[in-house]
């Protein structure tokens, strides 16, 4: 007859497997690790800017801006969108930090930031657009 193992935890919770006890051994027990990690209201700002990043319209927008600094009217001829909705959008990219624009007489022109780069994963590639 086969004899059944039932593993018992160091760390007194049960049903899980031998390499996550071992896992929290090593890091002081599951209180230590929750103990180290920030409030949840703290990561308010982080899921804002991955929120800002869940548009496939914001990701155009940020993609087109790596090509050239843009200004609406361009920017509405490549999103197919209506000026309110366009604006929407530059609107949450601008507050999270991955877009700018600077005011050019009558016009605003975007452009992307450093941060905006490393949010799409541009960061090392070579482009003609001035960093800001």
């Amino acid at each position: 007859m086969e004899e059944i193992y039932t593993y018992r935890p160091a760390a007194g919770i049960k049903n899980i497997p031998p390499e996550m006890d071992a896992v929290l051994k090593s890091k002081g027990g599951l209180r230590t690790i929750t103990d180290r990690l920030p409030e949840l209201s703290s990561y308010d700002d982080e899921a804002e800017k991955f929120k800002a990043l869940s548009a496939p319209v914001r990701l155009q927008i940020m993609h087109a801006l790596l090509v050239a600094d843009l200004c609406p009217l361009l920017l509405k001829d490549i999103t197919k969108m209506s000026d309110s909705k366009l604006s929407y959008h530059l609107d949450i990219l601008e507050s999270a930090g991955f877009i700018v624009h600077t005011q050019r007489q009558k016009w605003r022109i975007y452009a992307i930031t450093l941060e905006g780069r490393k949010a799409i994963g541009h960061l090392r590639q070579t482009s003609e657009i001035p960093m800001i």
